[in-house]
């Protein structure tokens, strides 16, 4: 029985080192269990990143329908929130969506407490900067004048009210038809358009303490209108303050050349 065992052995020795040499062990397959698991993490990190990139979408979708039915305002169609990080704002989904969600309050704040009032020619929208209210200038100014109406107060005072609450700057741009102004006080539309800008901001300083370092104040007379000016309603219309609340993240929604495009 020992002859018969000493004999077997070193065969059974001799074969299992054949194979081995011939590359068939098991210590050679190794690798591809290690590279089974490489493929099978990236599958799941790739289906994890479309999943994360889809509810960033959904989200963004959900409240662009938000804006336009609370406030019949369109938002900025064809954003794309999954954009690659090279786009700026593309890196973060939610911090856009985050920063939509501060303007829409602070928007629908505007509307409800200017919306109140009676009358009409008051209007607030988005722009690409931010929240912009659009005052008549007949409901702010005498014909031909830059000293504020009286009844023109209880609108500046609703949006005072707001307006100190945020720590935004404001731009207050005057803007006119294009007859020329009958006065020697305001030789030109520049002149009478820049002082209505400037009664404005003056007032939203003096009388509600709001920072002036917040405030700026602007006339582009005639040269940005609005409307026709062959027509009496397309002169009323041009003749109007602009009271632009700037949200600099807005900007951070496009890049250069869409943000040249938009202006």
């Amino acid at each position: 029985m020992s002859g018969r065992a000493s004999k077997a052995s070193p065969f059974g020795l001799g074969r299992r080192a054949a194979g081995q040499a011939a590359g068939h062990g098991p210590s050679h397959e190794r690798w591809l269990i290690t590279y089974a698991d490489l493929i099978t993490l990236l599958l799941v990190f790739f289906v994890v990143m479309y999943s994360i990139s889809k509810a960033d979408e959904a989200k963004f979708a959900k409240l662009n329908a938000s804006l336009q039915r609370a406030f019949n305002v369109v938002v900025f169609e064809g954003y794309d929130p999954t954009a690659p990080s090279g786009r700026p704002g593309g890196a973060s989904g939610n911090s856009v969506i985050d920063d939509f969600v501060a303007i829409r309050n602070d928007l629908g704040q505007l509307t409800a407490a200017l919306g109140g009032l009676p009358g009409t020619g008051i209007e607030v929208r988005l722009n690409r900067e931010g929240i912009v209210i659009t005052i008549s200038g007949a409901l702010l100014f005498p014909s031909g004048r830059a000293d504020l109406r009286p009844e023109s107060l209880a609108v500046l005072d609703r949006l005072a009210q707001h307006l100190r609450r945020l720590r935004n700057e404001v731009r207050i741009s005057g803007h006119t038809d294009n007859i020329p102004p009958d006065s020697p006080l305001y030789p030109t539309n520049w002149e009478l358009s820049t002082a209505r800008a400037i009664a404005v901001a003056r007032y939203l300083s003096d009388r509600w303490g709001i920072d002036p370092a917040r405030l700026a104040a602007v006339g582009y007379g005639e040269y940005r209108p609005v409307a026709d000016n062959a027509t009496r309603e397309g002169r009323m219309r041009n003749r109007r303050v602009e009271i632009q609340v700037l949200y600099p993240e807005m900007a951070n929604l496009f890049n250069d050349s869409e943000l040249q495009e938009l202006r």
